[in-house]
C-alpha cells in the first residue's frame, strides 16, 4: 500500500488477520496450507501480507520472503539452514500474480515431499480476470487453497487511515472529500497526502481541515499511469463508461464502442477484476466517484461530448460556422462533422486543442501510427493540407467539399 509505514496500524482488516492467524497457526499441528490474498490494485494486499509474516514469526516458523513484478522470477523458497530442516516454515509471495509456470512448480514442488516439514505459502496476487498458471494450482481440489479477500475498507477504518496519514483526524468538510474514494486504501492515501503536500489541507492543532477541494497532481499522474499499463481495450472501455456517467448500462457501452456484447465479455472481466467496475445485472457502475472523476478528466472535453452524442444517436454538435469567402467554383461548404468519423472527429478535435500525434495518441490508448493514418484520412475528406488548415476548419465548423486531395505532408 503506496505511502502507508509499515509499522503503522492496519485498519479494518480485523476479522481478515484472525482468519490468517487461524490459517496460519494450522502449520504447527502439522499441516501444510496454501493460502492467497487477493484484490484489486491498491486494496492493501502487500501490507496485509507483511502482517502475515509477522504473525508467522510470532508462532515461531522461518519466513522466507520472495517479490516477484513482472521482470524478475520469484523461483523456489531461499535455502534455509541444514539444521532447520526439518521444521515448519513459511513462504511469502508478493506480486504472485506475475508467477510463471517454472515460477509456480518450484514454488510448490521444493521440499514439497509427504515426509517434508510442515508448511504454509501465503501468496499475495491480484484478482484474476483469466486462468494465469497459477490459477490451475490454486482450483487443484488436493491445494487446499485458503483465499482471503480484499474490499474497500468502511468509513471508520477509512478515516482512521486518513489520520494515520494526515497526523490529525479529517474534520467533516475534509471527510467528505476523502470519503469520495470510497474507502479504497490506495487511492485514499494518495488523495491525503497529496492534498496535504499541494496545500490543500491544513492541520491545526488535533484536526486536518478542508482549504481547497483539488485533485493533486500525484493522483492525478498515479491513475494515469496505472491505466497506460492495461490494454487498449480496457482503456477504451473505461474511457466510455466514464464520459456516460458514473452508472451506465453494458448494452449502452457496446453500442458506442460498436461491437457485439459477447465481443466485450473479455475487456469486461479485466475491468471488473481491475477493480474499476462493479457489473450488477448489466448495469456497470464505477467502484468510487473519486475514479469516476479521476478517468473523466483524462479526456478532453471534445471527446466526451462526441462519446455522449453518440451514445444518444444523436448528431453530433458542430461549432458555429464562421463568416468565409463564398468560393468562386465548387458547391456549397458542409459541416466538417459529417464527413468524418466517430473517431476522425475526435481526433480532429485534439489537433484543434493543439496537441501532437504522440499526445493523442496517448489520450485516445491508440499508437502514433493509427493516429496518423486516421489524420490522413481527415486532410483528404476535409480537403486540407496542414494542421493549421484543420485547426480553422474545426474552429469555423465547415469544410470544402470533397474533391482531389491535394499532396499531404506526413503531420506532426
Amino acid at each position: 500500500m503506496l505511502g502507508a509505514v509499515p509499522d503503522a496500524p492496519l485498519r479494518g482488516r480485523e476479522a481478515e488477520v484472525d482468519r490468517l492467524t487461524s490459517l496460519i497457526g494450522h502449520v504447527m499441528a502439522g499441516r501444510c496450507t496454501l493460502i492467497t490474498i487477493e484484490g484489486p490494485p491498491g486494496c492493501g494486499k502487500s501490507r496485509l501480507l507483511r502482517e502475515s509474516m509477522r504473525i508467522a514469526e510470532g508462532f515461531g516458523l522461518s519466513v522466507c520472503a520472495k517479490y516477484t513484478d513482472g521482470a524478475c522470477s520469484a523461483g523456489g523458497p531461499s535455502r534455509r539452514d541444514p539444521e532447520d530442516l526439518h521444521l515448519p516454515y513459511a513462504v511469502a509471495v508478493d506480486n504472485a500474480h506475475h508467477l510463471d509456470h517454472e515460477d509456480v512448480r518450484a514454488l510448490i514442488a521444493r521440499e514439497g515431499g509427504p515426509d517434508g516439514p510442515a508448511r504454509v505459502w501465503i501468496l499475495a496476487r491480484r484478482a484474476s480476470a483469466g486462468a494465469p498458471p497459477l490459477e490451475g494450482v490454486l482450483l487443484s481440489p488436493t491445494a487446499g487453497t485458503e483465499r482471503v479477500k480484499l474490499g474497500t475498507l468502511p468509513p471508520g477504518a477509512a478515516m482512521a487511515l486518513a489520520a494515520d496519514a494526515l497526523g490529525a483526524p479529517p474534520d467533516a468538510g475534509l471527510a467528505r472529500v476523502l470519503g469520495r474514494a470510497g474507502g479504497h486504501p490506495r487511492r485514499l492515501l494518495e488523495l491525503a497526502q497529496g492534498m496535504l503536500e499541494e496545500g490543500s489541507i491544513a492541520v491545526d492543532g488535533y484536526r486536518a481541515r478542508l482549504v481547497t477541494d483539488r485533485l493533486p497532481r500525484r493522483l492525478v499522474e498515479r491513475v494515469e499511469s496505472s491505466l497506460m499499463g492495461y490494454s487498449p481495450e480496457f482503456r477504451q472501455m473505461v474511457r466510455v463508461a466514464a464520459a456516460l456517467g458514473n452508472e451506465v448500462s453494458f448494452e449502452k457501452v457496446a453500442r458506442v464502442l460498436n461491437e457485439a456484447p459477447t465481443a466485450l465479455l473479455p475487456t469486461l472481466d479485466e475491468v471488473v477484476a481491475a477493480g474499476v467496475l462493479e457489473n450488477s445485472a448489466g448495469r456497470l457502475t464505477f467502484r468510487d466517484e473519486l475514479l469516476h472523476r479521476l478517468i473523466t478528466g483524462w479526456m478532453p472535453e471534445t471527446v466526451r461530448d462526441a462519446l455522449r452524442g453518440q451514445a444518444s444517436g444523436a448528431p453530433r454538435p458542430t461549432a458555429p460556422a464562421l463568416p468565409a469567402e463564398p468560393e468562386a467554383d465548387g458547391p456549397e461548404a458542409a459541416p466538417y462533422g459529417e464527413r468524418l468519423s466517430d473517431q476522425e472527429a475526435v481526433i480532429a478535435g485534439l489537433v484543434h486543442e493543439g496537441l501532437t500525434n504522440r499526445q493523442i495518441a496517448r489520450r485516445l490508448g491508440l499508437s502514433p501510427h493509427t493516429v496518423n493514418y486516421h489524420l490522413r484520412k481527415v486532410f483528404r475528406k476535409l480537403g486540407v493540407a496542414s494542421r493549421v488548415d484543420l485547426t480553422r476548419v474545426v474552429r469555423g465548423g465547415t469544410g470544402k467539399a470533397p474533391g482531389p486531395a491535394p499532396a499531404l505532408a506526413p503531420p506532426a
